[in-house]
Order: structure tokens, then C-alpha cells, then sequence
């Protein structure tokens, strides 16, 4: 068992949200697919063109004007989140699973960092029954045009739409593509 989640945190800009929040779901990384069937051949194929848009969703508990604001920005204003994950390895590699072993071996602890930079396109306050909040408040990040996900120091993903680079394990793939369009 290797790389479980042992907490989490988020920053919508300099606001700390650890307090606050319920639940985060970073984006779903997909691509478009695109039909490709070569002249006279019997198959076809599916391949892979842009990444699909990304969006982010997180609820949190209670009512916060510090991230209200952020809705109804146009784009440009963009807001930056940050969201931090510890992760554990719960067997190290070190371990060889002796009950009393002579050098105990703590669980390993990696950081996750994922950079955001996008638009709140929706924010549902959480509803109420009697005294107390039933639901939480739901918020929507869209237009993402900027996610950065580096695990222990190295860059796993980094999707910039800006400057259209895309990184993939320490890896520019669009680098060269670049360079042939004068991007």
C-alpha cells in the first residue's frame, strides 16, 4: 500500500482554506479522441488530440464572502488555487514485513502540490434546516488554463494554455511542436 492520501489542504489565492473545507476533487485528466481510418483499410482508429477542458470542484463548510468574490470574474482576473496532499507508504520499500523488526521503519511521506490557475464559474451556498447547515457550499472552477502537479519536487503534469506547454513526467512534449509552428 503506497501513495494513500493522509490529508489535505487548499489556498484560493492567500486564503487558507484547511479549516473550511469538506471535500476537494482535483480535474479529470482526458483527451479528445478523434476517428482515424486509413484509405482502403478495415480499422479503425480512436487518437488522441487536445486535452479536454478542465474543471474543479471543492465544497466546504460554511459561508465565505473571501471566496465569493472570486465568482462572475471574466477572463484575464484569473483566481490561483493551490491545493496540497501528505501522502503515505504505508509498506516501505525498506520494510520486509517483520512483526518485531530490530530497526523500525517509519512510513515515508511524500508532498503533493497541484497549481491552478482558472475562473469560479459556480458557487452553491450550502442549504439550511433549523439551526444548522444541511449541505455544504458547493464551488465550480472552470477555464483552467493553468495545472501544475508536482509530487515530491518533480513535475508530474503541467498543462499551461497560455503559452501551450505541456509537460508530462519532467518531459516538454510540446517543445518541439513549438518550434516548428513559432509558437
Amino acid at each position: 500500500m503506497d501513495r494513500l492520501i493522509y490529508g489535505a489542504n487548499w489556498y484560493c489565492d492567500e486564503t487558507k482554506q484547511w479549516q473550511r473545507v469538506d471535500e476537494t476533487t482535483l480535474p479529470v485528466l482526458e483527451r479528445e479522441m478523434v476517428q482515424y481510418v486509413m484509405g482502403g483499410g478495415y480499422f479503425g482508429l480512436d487518437l488522441p488530440a487536445e486535452i479536454r477542458p478542465l474543471s474543479c470542484e471543492q465544497t466546504v463548510n460554511g459561508e465565505y464572502e473571501d471566496l465569493r468574490v472570486h465568482f462572475g470574474r471574466d477572463p484575464g482576473d484569473w483566481t490561483t488555487l493551490r491545493y496540497f496532499q501528505k501522502l503515505i507508504n504505508v509498506f516501505p520499500a525498506s520494510s520486509n514485513g517483520d512483526v518485531n523488526p530490530t530497526t523500525p521503519t517509519p512510513a515515508r511521506a511524500l508532498g503533493r502540490v497541484v497549481f491552478l490557475k482558472g475562473l469560479l464559474t459556480s458557487y452553491t451556498p450550502g442549504a439550511v434546516k433549523g439551526l444548522k447547515a444541511s449541505a455544504a457550499t458547493r464551488l465550480r472552477w472552470q477555464s483552467i488554463v493553468l495545472y501544475h502537479d508536482i509530487v515530491d519536487g518533480r513535475t508530474i503534469h503541467k498543462f499551461d494554455a497560455q503559452n501551450n506547454i505541456l509537460i508530462i513526467d519532467g518531459q516538454n512534449y510540446t517543445a518541439e511542436h513549438n518550434r516548428l509552428l513559432a509558437i
